[in-house]
């Protein structure tokens, strides 16, 4: 039977003759397990009753099921005993390659080499570079292979990617390029753009661009050294860019001054607050947002755009948006929901700890850290972790959503 509001104001009028601190550490006991409860002594609890506690204030607050009592007060009661931890051991899981020697001796060759005929291919098609002769005064980069499984969590499928990347750490600046800054989305951006949607009954799709860098054009001339897997003599050749290739230190900038020179010669206008939103108020009306090659499109006819833009760049289409950014989406009637859950359990796997446990108080309480000795340090290498791609990987999974 569920209690009036009337009666559960009268219950927090103050007219108790119970004490607050102890009726609130009697009922957090109630949800937990009962080895947990054991732990509770009852002199504890008669400590806390007896003794001249500060009485925090309270907040009324009516819950669906039981009125609860809020405070400011830690109750120790409900932090774990670090002797009852289990200790945490971080392993890297990876099976992706990570060189062009390893992806040809794979297990998953096959794919890992369509995949680099696939990237190549491409390269050809977008005329990204030219076959010269080599001169001693050209100052030629090397390149490199990187590989990444992709996975989509809506239909369980992976795909298979080979990307050539330059070494662009060998370019020097004010010589072989300027500035190299572009801006990305910001996510209070995408966040406002994805509430407008579900307000207004919008459609809310993604696209992406192949090899985005690939299309735009540089205006300073590069040479790369023959990559592996191109059939050339590369003791007589080497490659001339004509377009931005990843890794190339000005590639950023130019993919952004190209893309945003055809939305605007299209009749877009970019935000003034966010320069990767952009806007068209044709019929129809189409917002967009902007992360690199990754673009979310909102409007009540998305098709026209995918149409218009697919005369201009190679597009994929990824239909109605369901990952964005390590954010999952799911659409319902007229609300769109936001989750990171695909992107917390692909972090857990990496560091193999897909069979940890919670813990309340996750480091020892009171311990002084100190710097690593010799031994620490050697045993922490042996782990493989990438530790700033570790923290920083967490400090987005507790800000995007």
């Amino acid at each position: 039977m569920q209690e009036s509001p009337a009666a559960v104001e009268e219950e927090f009028s103050g007219e108790t003759n119970e004490d607050p601190i102890q009726s609130t550490l009697v009922d957090e006991t109630q949800d937990l397990p009962s080895d947990m409860v054991d732990e509770v002594h009852a002199e504890e609890l008669s400590s806390t009753k007896n003794s001249n506690h500060p009485t925090a204030p309270h907040i009324k607050v009516i819950g669906p099921h039981h009125p609860t009592m809020i405070h400011s007060e830690i109750n120790e009661i409900n932090i774990l005993p670090y002797s009852r931890r289990e200790k945490t051991h971080l392993t890297t899981v990876n099976r992706t390659p990570l060189t062009y020697q390893e992806a040809l001796k794979a297990p998953e060759k096959d794919l890992w080499v369509a995949a680099l005929s696939k990237e190549l291919n491409l390269m050809k098609q977008l005329q990204v570079w030219d076959l010269v002769q080599r001169r001693e005064s050209y100052k030629l980069i090397s390149t490199t292979w990187v590989f990444k499984i992709k996975n989509n969590p809506s239909n369980g499928t992976s795909e298979y990617k080979a990307r050539l990347c330059a070494q662009g750490f060998s370019q020097t600046q004010g010589i072989d390029y300027g500035k190299t800054y572009a801006p990305t989305g910001r996510l209070n951006s995408l966040r406002a753009l994805i509430a407008f949607a579900a307000v207004h009954s919008l459609q809310f799709h993604q696209i992406d661009v192949n090899s985005a860098f690939c299309n735009a054009p540089l205006t300073k001339e590069d040479f790369l050294n023959i990559p592996q897997g191109l059939d050339a003599n590369k003791q007589s050749y080497c490659l001339k860019l004509n377009k931005a290739i990843y890794g190339v230190k000005q590639a950023p900038l130019a993919w952004d001054k190209c893309f945003k020179d055809w939305l605007i010669s299209v009749k877009f206008k970019p935000c003034i607050l966010d320069p990767c939103v952009f806007h068209r108020t044709l019929d129809p009306p189409i917002w967009l947002y902007l992360h690199v090659g990754d673009i979310g499109i909102f409007g009540k006819n998305v098709t026209f755009f995918k149409k218009e833009i697919a005369t201009r760049f190679e597009i994929k289409d990824l239909g109605e948006a369901d990952l964005m950014l390590g954010v999952r989406i799911e659409h319902g009637n007229n609300t769109i929901t936001l989750d990171q859950q695909h992107f917390t359990k692909s972090l857990l796997n990496q560091y193999g700890m897909n069979d940890c446990k919670p813990a309340s108080t996750p480091l020892i309480p009171n311990d002084h850290l100190s710097p690593a000795t010799d031994e620490e340090k050697a045993k922490f290498e042996v782990l493989g972790v990438n530790l700033c791609s570790a923290v920083g990987s967490i400090n987005y999974l507790s800000s995007a959503t």
